[in-house]
């Protein structure tokens, strides 16, 4: 059974409750970097700090004094790829991250980045109090709840996918940002299936359940 690993980024810190939640399957607390501070205010005592400490405070480091410091000064990697290669090399195969959202958006979409990078290597979800962004790879059988509503973001051109469980199904298509995505689809029936052929793809999975009229589905139209 793969292991999980929680990862704290130094993005904008997730609830007291929603940290708690994910503890309960995770096998280990890793901080990147500033996400230490974040630990440190709700109280929480992770295992290890992994970045190049430029964000992490002294009182944090003084007060979460039995983690393990792992610096590492790289100028080509992020905190957040720097702690998904040290996580990996402890041989943690599924990772949750959170703190990775919110703020900055040219933070996320490096976060995002991030996640394609290094999900070869491990099944990586990010994860806040507004939803979960899901790394499809090529296969994923999801279990979601009946009526909530997904999107499929694709990071870059996507072909060949096909989906199962959705209300308004793909069959061997193609989405692309800027030509045509798939917003507000909504979970029919479990499990949801999802393949890709082709392409790097992220389910979205809003927690709060609404009930849209219909999926957007945006670009060229087949003849």
């Amino acid at each position: 059974m793969n292991k999980n690993a929680l990862i704290l980024a130094n993005g904008e810190p997730p609830t007291k409750k929603l940290i708690k939640s994910l503890l309960v399957n995770a096998a280990l607390l890793v901080c990147a970097d500033g996400g230490a501070n974040s630990a440190s205010r709700y109280g929480l005592k992770p295992g290890a700090i992994v970045g190049d400490m430029d964000s992490v405070l002294t009182q944090t480091l003084r007060k979460l004094g039995k983690a393990e410091i792992h610096k590492v000064v790289d100028d080509y990697s992020t905190d957040l790829e720097k702690t998904f290669a040290w996580v990996i090399d402890k041989g943690f195969h599924s990772i949750t991250v959170a703190g990775a959202t919110g703020g900055r958006l040219d933070h996320f979409i490096g976060n995002l980045s991030a996640m394609v990078k290094f999900s070869p290597k491990a099944a990586i979800t990010f994860i806040d109090d507004t939803g979960e962004w899901i790394y499809i790879d090529r296969s994923r059988e999801l279990r979601l709840p009946v009526g909530a509503t997904v999107s499929l973001i694709p990071l870059s051109h996507c072909d060949g996918i096909v989906t199962k469980g959705l209300r308004w199904n793909l069959n061997f298509e193609s989405l692309e940002l800027g030509v045509r995505d798939s917003t507000s689809n909504v979970v029919a029936d479990n499990p949801v299936h999802i393949n890709v052929a082709k392409g790097n793809l992220i389910l979205f999975h809003l927690f709060k359940t609404v009930s849209p009229r219909k999926s957007r589905f945006r670009g060229p139209q087949k003849k």
